[in-house]
């Protein structure tokens, strides 16, 4: 995965790739992402078939199981209006089927430094 490279390669940020075989089976990570973002914080950069995103957070309600992912699309290029980049879906909450269900996925997990005191 190439954002991996550069961000271990050029920026000594290290990453950790989950690869999922396909889009279907992306919800059984839910509690994987959910760790992530609760121990290291850092955007996951997703790819796969044709599609390149960021999710930013996952909203799961324990009671239902349900969830969603607050999805960003990178290739936005217009105006800083927040209003046109919610409406039009460059940023949202999207549900599981949003994902290709047959496509493959890896996503990448960007890792905190480990301080080391003296």
């Amino acid at each position: 995965m190439e954002v991996s490279f550069v961000l271990q390669n050029y920026l000594d940020v290290e990453c950790k790739i989950i690869r999922v075989e396909r889009g279907s089976d992306m919800i059984e990570r839910v509690r994987e992402l959910i760790s992530h973002f609760n121990k290291e914080g850092s955007p996951i950069m997703i790819g796969g078939g044709v599609l390149a995103h960021t999710i930013l957070g996952v909203d799961f309600n324990e009671s239902t199981g349900d969830s969603m992912l607050l999805v960003l699309d990178p290739h936005y290029t217009g105006v800083d209006d927040i209003r046109t980049i919610q409406n039009n879906g460059w940023v949202g909450w999207k549900p599981w089927s949003f994902w290709s269900q047959d496509a493959f996925y890896n996503l990448c997990c960007p890792l905190r430094p480990k301080i080391v005191s003296s």
